[in-house]
């Protein structure tokens, strides 16, 4: 009796922790900023952003800002190495885009939700081959 507890309780831990593990880390996406980056940097302020410069190549900023015809801002993580005063600065004609990190909740839902409908298929697979009669049982 006691070993039928333990394994009808694994798969729920296991998926317990599996949908925790989904809903903490969740599905993000970035979002670019309009009309301008300008604009949106002065009129959003966010905490940070992904640039996007007219050659391609992306950079994070921390506490990005506009000065003069400049978009200036921390390069992302350098608050956690200790080198949080140094300021990167590039001009405003040299960035395509600005984008800020969003969580999407609709992609989590579905992520979520399709990761319990397969393990409860295999679930209900598992005990249709090892139980294939109408009450399987003691």
């Amino acid at each position: 009796m006691f070993s039928s507890l333990r394994v009808s309780r694994s798969p729920r831990s296991a998926v317990s922790a599996l949908l925790a593990a989904l809903y903490l880390a969740g599905c993000h996406s970035w979002q670019v900023g309009t009309p301008t980056p300008a604009q949106f940097v002065e009129r959003e302020r966010p905490a940070q952003v992904r640039v996007t410069r007219t050659d391609g190549t992306t950079i994070r900023l921390d506490a990005p800002g506009v000065r003069g015809d400049s978009l200036v801002g921390r390069p992302a993580g350098t608050a956690a190495t200790g080198d949080s005063g140094r300021t990167f600065a590039m001009p405003l004609t040299d960035v395509t885009s600005v984008a800020v990190h969003k969580s999407a909740t609709g992609k989590t839902v579905l992520l979520t939700t399709g990761i319990v409908v397969g393990v409860l298929g295999v679930v209900f697979a598992i005990a249709a081959v090892t139980c294939p009669g109408e009450f399987c049982g003691p």
